[in-house]
């Protein structure tokens, strides 16, 4: 039986048409006594501008005027306007500083707040779609471990938007190069996500994708966060994190978020972990060759003429 899903559970949903271009995203569902309507709109860049916290926080902390003891105890700036920020608003020592409150927090100091022009995005309403125009709906999370994500499809069984651009309907997919076909959404037939389009691959007679997911791994440089607990005046926190974490591999210079959390745990201690002592980055895991006759259509996305279970079936998976 089909998948039924909830209004509130469609909204961010991509709509994509038959030749696989996006038309949109559901903005609501429209419900009336005689028809039901997606509402779809669609995102479009635009320049606004916003506030340079960089700059600001750099500038704030320049103000800060540090006592002989603070400097002793060898306390950063930053934390020392932190705790004069939670002062000034009455928040307790672990409550997270939003910018709203550094822009409240310079304007009570007299303080300019810097201005630059940003890169955005902005709603834009698109059309309708109805539900007979509707092949099928598919929610799926892809991902390893803590990080997933939630990709929400609405297959249409038309070229709506391949005809508002005015592309000519693909008989069958053409061969393209990696350039054309990288990072590219795949979708079986039933509008389940597979991955993202990595590159072109040969196989004996014929050509095919690569399709991975992607992980992201945070990681924290174990020297620069002895530094930091050292300074911040827990020396003694900085000695377990040797101890457990940088003397049984000397060479050891990085280690996982998740792998300080369980220290943590272990020796029963806590601290705040700026969020510049963690460097993120995204993993590449590979999860399927796809032979070209099994791809349908390519647009935005790339669409396939072949469920998950076929293509597990045949060796792709």
């Amino acid at each position: 039986m089909e998948h039924a899903y909830r209004e509130d559970e469609l909204q961010g949903a991509m709509i994509i048409d038959s030749e696989g271009y996006v038309y949109g995203k559901v903005e609501k569902v429209n419900i009336d006594e005689d028809e039901i309507v997606l509402l779809a709109c669609e995102d479009k860049p635009d320049v606004k501008t916003v506030a340079n916290m960089t700059s600001l926080k750099e500038t704030l902390q320049r103000g800060v005027r540090t006592t002989l003891g603070s400097r002793l105890r060898r306390i950063a700036p930053e934390k020392i306007l932190s705790k004069r920020i939670r002062k000034e608003f009455g928040l307790s020592n672990n409550e997270e500083l939003s910018d709203e409150l550094y822009l409240k927090y310079a304007t009570r100091m007299g303080v300019s707040v810097p201005y630059v022009k940003a890169a955005v995005e902005r709603k834009e309403q698109k059309g309708t779609v109805k539900l007979n125009e509707i092949k099928t709906i598919r929610i799926t999370v892809m991902g390893r471990d803590k990080e997933t994500k939630v990709t929400k499809v609405i297959l249409l069984r038309k070229p709506k938007e391949a005809a508002f651009r005015r592309i000519p309907i693909q008989k069958k997919a053409p061969y393209r190069g990696t350039d054309a076909i990288k990072d590219k959404l795949v979708l079986d037939s039933e509008g389940n996500a597979l991955g993202y389009a990595d590159s072109v691959v040969l196989f004996p007679g014929a050509p095919g994708i690569r399709v991975y997911v992607s992980k992201v791994s945070g990681q924290v440089n174990l020297r620069l966060l002895t530094k930091y607990l050292e300074r911040s005046g827990q020396a003694h926190v900085a000695a377990l994190v040797r101890k457990h974490l940088m003397d049984p591999e000397p060479r050891r210079s990085t280690v996982e978020t998740e792998e300080l959390e369980d220290f943590m745990h272990l020796t029963k201690v806590t601290f705040m972990m700026p969020e510049k002592l963690i460097a993120s980055h995204r993993d590449k895991e590979f999860v399927a060759h796809i032979p070209w006759n099994f791809i349908h259509k390519i647009g935005d996305v790339i669409l396939l003429n072949s469920t998950l279970t076929d293509l597990r079936s045949k060796g792709c998976l």
